[in-house]
């Protein structure tokens, strides 16, 4: 696994000289459209697997939307989940999603 990265030093190289030529530009636009569709198809098995009571899919989208609409660091974010997630499992909140 340190083959791809050790090319990608010298790829950068080249084509940061090469930035304004079309090609160049097609094959990046290409690689960040892949690289984005590979990101997505690994995020929804993990998304399946991870969100599997009301706790955590209320977690999920609370995340999102303050991800979305407002500037907080993410760091803050994943420590209210985790405050709000011992929380609910410390007063007993029902864990798994009928259906």
């Amino acid at each position: 696994m340190s083959t791809p990265a050790l090319l990608i030093i010298p790829l950068v190289h080249f084509v940061g000289r090469r930035m304004d030529h079309p090609r160049v530009k097609g094959v990046l636009q290409t690689v960040v459209i892949a690289s984005a569709g590979l990101l997505l198809a690994a995020a929804i098995p993990l998304a399946r697997d991870a969100l599997t009571d009301s706790v955590t899919v209320a977690i999920a989208v609370v995340s999102l939307a303050l991800l979305l609409v407002t500037k907080i660091d993410l760091l803050w974010i994943i420590l209210g989940a985790a405050v709000i997630s011992l929380l609910a499992s410390s007063i007993g909140v029902p864990s798994q999603i009928s259906g």
